[in-house]
């Protein structure tokens, strides 16, 4: 029996190669898309193809004139928010124009299933929380702006006879998570400083709060939803549905180190477009799909620990 193929775009970042190999391990055929802008090769897993493209020019589809898939999981783009005020351009071609490129590829080929990996910075300031996925969208950065456009196009190209679902991710952390990249994930950022040996630096209040989910957490919302119909045109946060503040992740990380009295330093600057604090309500996921979130923060800022210090070699 021929195999499903899937496109996976990103698939060389930290969420896109998780995704890999739980397809892979699903007998899926596995077809990984990515610049290496921010992922690296060695990410992609034995057993999936590899095409080196920017998906935000056109150019590049002579690239994927060939590929026949099933599916398409769009986890590429820019990962940051204070990012994005860098280079505004190039994130509006990372997101928006990738986007709206990739949706008209699948059009024209035929590809009826679409996942997008969005996020919570769409929804700004919240008015209340937990946030649900109605509520206002207020991006606050160009990455925010950008996620919310393509959101818009994935939900026009609904109407056109593919089958997509926006998942909304909060917080992904876990083994593997891109240490170098201080920009982007705080639970990475902070590990980061404990490996190298250098004090925790926190940027804005200890009270700020996320909404952190472990990366396997993540990968099985998508999978859930990638056959389930009633996820057709359907949006979904992807969040563990707990608050978890700034101090309270540090004291877990210090735990998980052996470290308890772990230097950290806090600077009343604070990161731009940063959201104080959103929490999400996950009761539409659940209740579509059957999904809840199965590792909590302690256990998975261990594995994650646990990995990262094997890796750096810090372990005994």
């Amino acid at each position: 029996m021929k195999k499903e193929t899937v496109l996976i775009t990103g698939g060389a970042g930290f969420i896109g190669s998780y995704m890999a190999r739980r397809l892979l391990s699903e007998n899926y055929k596995v077809v990984v898309a990515d610049n290496l802008f921010t992922g690296k090769e060695e990410n992609i897993p034995k057993g999936a193809d590899f095409l080196k493209l920017d998906l935000g020019d056109r150019a590049a589809y002579n690239k994927l004139k060939d590929l026949s898939c099933e599916a398409v999981f769009h986890l590429a783009g820019q990962s940051s928010g204070e990012i994005s005020f860098k280079d505004p351009v190039y994130d509006f071609n990372s997101h928006v124009m990738s986007t709206f490129l990739l949706l008209e590829w699948c059009r024209k080929r035929a590809v009826k299933r679409f996942i997008y990996a969005s996020s919570m910075a769409t929804y700004g300031d919240p008015d209340h929380l937990p946030i649900d996925e109605d509520h206002p969208q207020r991006p606050k950065t160009f990455y925010a702006a950008a996620k919310m456009s393509a959101e818009a196009y994935i939900k026009l190209f609904q109407t056109l006879g593919i089958d997509t679902t926006i998942m909304r991710l909060f917080s992904v952390y876990g083994p593997g998570q891109n240490l170098e990249n201080k920009l982007q994930g705080i639970a990475s950022i902070y590990l980061s400083y404990m490996l190298e040996g250098a004090p925790i630096f926190v940027r804005g209040s200890k009270d700020r709060f996320r909404d952190l989910v472990y990366i396997t957490d993540v990968v099985d919302a998508w999978m859930a939803a990638f056959k389930n119909r009633s996820s057709f045109g359907r949006t979904y946060n992807v969040a563990s549905g707990v608050k978890t503040k700034v101090e309270d992740l540090v004291e877990a990380l210090r735990s998980a180190f052996g470290d308890k009295d772990y230097p950290v330093k806090y600077s009343k600057e604070s990161t731009p477009g940063d959201q104080f604090g959103v929490v999400a309500d996950i009761k539409r996921i659940k209740g579509d799909l059957g999904w809840k979130p199965n590792v909590s923060l302690d256990e998975g800022i261990k594995k994650m620990v646990d990995f990262e210090k094997t890796r750096a070699g810090k372990n005994g």
